[in-house]
């Protein structure tokens, strides 16, 4: 690989505070240090995090330290001075994350009373990576005198000429790097401060924010949750296998309202995975179709230690904060969350069902009206209350007020549907479909079957129109008009550039001219708030997973500056290249598992044209055989459009 491809990955990828400090901290544990503490001084501009881990001697640093891509697990996959934890370091890449927030990196410390101490800075590394052949020249770190340490054991890294202004506040940063572990706790005997003060568990913030909460673990871990959430109203113990046999341990919880998972800025509205006690993949709901309103209540927590084993190869990119979602570990855990997020999905619908019908009852007009219904009016009558007692906002008049409209609308509603019964509508299945009619998720279940069939029907339409010569100008088009094209997941995009240049769309962003130049076939920004850049090449090209690393590599940068200059701190960027031709090393399975690999680090993945159509067309047909035959409403519709209402049930 390219040394300035290993620059983009190491320096350049990682992109705030927490997620660097994150690996820090991950260090410590490996080196088994009980103890961590944090120290910013606002007024140096200086951050130093020091652990009493083992430490380092001076062939520790040569050899492990300052080797890019050290494997530390192929010594031991477990740490063996004291406590023999699951090591949670393992591309080796780690350390050079301290780059992308300080330009100057001093590192202190102590092994078995040997003292050492040197200074790295981003300068003196960047001349070492020379020309576009990878030419070295060697690298060596500034030795620095001892006798400034003043510890017995660990090790002190003090990051200077910080690239980042400290913005957040201690409380913020507290919280986020609590949310990023879950081995921060007095039963791992492992501690972390922040300028003296301690982080705990609580630090996360949300398990007090749960209304109705589902967990995954042993007895005593379902204990544990259940004591930390006393104001919970519904509280369910679930399976923790999936169904290739993977462990699972944590919790999936709902809040009151969705504004309780907007806070200064941060989205909340995540379920997060942690792999060996840190965060291995930020948003696991962003994996799942499903876009049901009850999604934006939803936060959760799941350790999946099989996601990271020893024995098999590596899944964590490069970022540390995402996992490859081809892998079959990572497939297999997306079917367990589907499965559960059925059910859980189910569940709320009928919680918040129950209660809005209590909510409402309160009100003795309402009650004495209720009453009166028996039969399938009570039942729509509840339904109608549960779906207005979804309806987000903390104000309880508000609600009132949407239960005293919702009656007159209901009764409006039996009126109408009264009187077309008895006036036209004589046939039992008629009388089926109003009531099927009146079921909200199948209206939607319907709604979105015709959608899938409308774009299947655009699929067929673009394979019959398109060859060789034409397919990239048809397929630029309507992927900028289709972006689910791409992800059958991904909706409308709320912003999106064709042929954009980067230095014409930020006219002040910091840019080399390179990146300035840089035009992006395709540019979206999804409504989960991520980048989607398109590259798409001429149908008869054949490049290589090289040429294309280093292209995507540029882009991710420039976009990345570029965002950055308009306030977004940490934009999350994918990047799909749509190629005609097979690229030039996919020789064979091997050659393509190689190229995905090499890819990934950088959030970006290649598919020809083919590929493209051929997944899209297979991901909707499949859609349609397995909610053709389970949707209700769709067999009554079908039945009555074939003139034969008379056969349903």
């Amino acid at each position: 690989m390219s040394l300035n491809v290993i620059n983009h990955l190491g320096l350049n990828l990682y992109s705030n505070i927490p997620a660097v400090l994150s690996e820090v901290v991950a260090n410590a544990w490996d080196a088994d240090a009980t103890d961590v503490s944090v120290k910013i001084d606002r007024g140096a501009g200086t951050v130093t995090v020091q652990d009493n881990g083992a430490g380092m001697s001076l062939e520790d640093i040569n050899d492990r330290y300052l080797t890019v891509g050290y494997r530390r697990r192929d010594d031991s996959p477990t740490t063996t001075s004291k406590y023999h934890r699951a090591v949670m370091g393992r591309k080796g890449i780690g350390k050079l994350s301290l780059f992308s927030i300080a330009r100057v990196v001093e590192v202190y410390t102590v092994k078995d009373g040997e003292k050492n101490a040197f200074r790295m800075r981003v300068t003196d590394i960047k001349k070492a990576i020379t020309d576009e052949k990878g030419n070295l020249t060697p690298y060596r770190p500034e030795v620095l005198s001892t006798d400034s340490i003043d510890f017995a054991q660990g090790t002190r890294i003090v990051l200077q000429d910080l690239k980042k202004g400290m913005k957040q506040t201690e409380s913020a940063l507290r919280r986020r790097l609590a949310r990023r572990f879950s081995v921060i706790d007095p039963d791992f005997n492992f501690s972390l401060s922040i300028n003296g003060t301690s982080i705990s568990t609580d630090d996360r913030d949300y398990l007090k924010r749960l209304q109705y909460v589902w967990v995954y673990g042993d007895q005593d871990y379902v204990a544990k949750i259940k004591a930390a959430t006393p104001q919970a109203e519904s509280f369910e113990s679930r399976p923790a296998v999936t169904s290739d046999g993977g462990s699972i341990k944590g919790w999936v919880g709902t809040v009151r309202s969705a504004a309780q998972l907007r806070e200064q800025g941060e989205n909340l509205n995540k379920v997060v995975v942690l792999a060996r006690g840190r965060l291995s993949h930020e948003d696991l709901l962003e994996n799942i179709s499903d876009s049901s309103f009850y999604r934006q209540y939803m936060i959760g927590e799941l350790n999946a230690d099989f996601l990271d084993s020893d024995n098999e190869e590596d899944i964590t990119t490069s970022s540390r904060q995402r996992l490859d979602e081809d892998d079959p570990r990572f497939i297999d855990l997306l079917r367990f969350f589907e499965s559960e997020n059925r059910h859980i999905k189910n569940k709320w619908s009928q919680l918040r069902e129950t209660q809005g019908v209590a909510v409402a009852r309160k009100n003795p007009a309402i009650n004495d009206w209720f009453a009166t219904l028996n039969g399938d009016a009570e039942n729509h009558a509840r339904r109608l209350f549960g779906m207005i007692n979804r309806i987000d906002g903390e104000d309880p008049n508000i609600k009132k007020e949407l239960f005293a409209h919702g009656v007159l609308a209901f009764e409006t509603l039996r009126y109408r549907n009264n009187l077309a019964a008895l006036q036209e509508m004589t046939e039992p299945a008629v009388e089926a479909f109003i009531s099927l009619f009146a079921t909200a998720d199948e209206i939607e279940a319907n709604l979105y079957h015709r959608i899938v069939s409308q774009r299947l029907e655009v699929i067929d339409k673009m394979q019959a129109k398109m060859d060789d010569d034409s397919k990239e100008k048809i397929l630029q088009q309507i992927l900028f008009e289709h972006l689910w094209l791409l992800d059958p997941a991904w909706e409308r995009a709320t912003d999106a550039h064709l042929e954009e240049r980067i230095g014409s769309s930020f006219l002040s962003a910091p840019l080399t001219k390179e990146e300035q130049d840089s035009r992006l076939d395709i540019r979206y920004k999804r409504v989960s708030g991520a980048h989607v850049i398109v590259e798409l090449k001429r149908y008869s090209v054949i490049t290589s997973t090289f040429r294309l690393a280093e292209q995507v590599a540029k882009y991710r940068e420039g976009l990345t500056k570029a965002l950055r200059s308009i306030g977004e701190e940490d934009p999350h960027i994918e990047i799909v290249c749509i190629v005609g031709k097979p690229l030039s090393d996919w020789t064979n399975t091997q050659g393509k598992r190689m190229s995905d690999q090499m890819l990934a680090p950088l959030n970006a993945r290649a598919m020809t044209f083919d590929e493209l159509l051929k997944n899209s067309r297979t991901a909707y047909s499949e859609y349609l055989r397995e909610r053709g035959n389970l949707d209700r409403l769709k067999k009554v519709i079908d039945s009555i459009k074939d003139g034969n209402p008379s056969q349903q049930q």
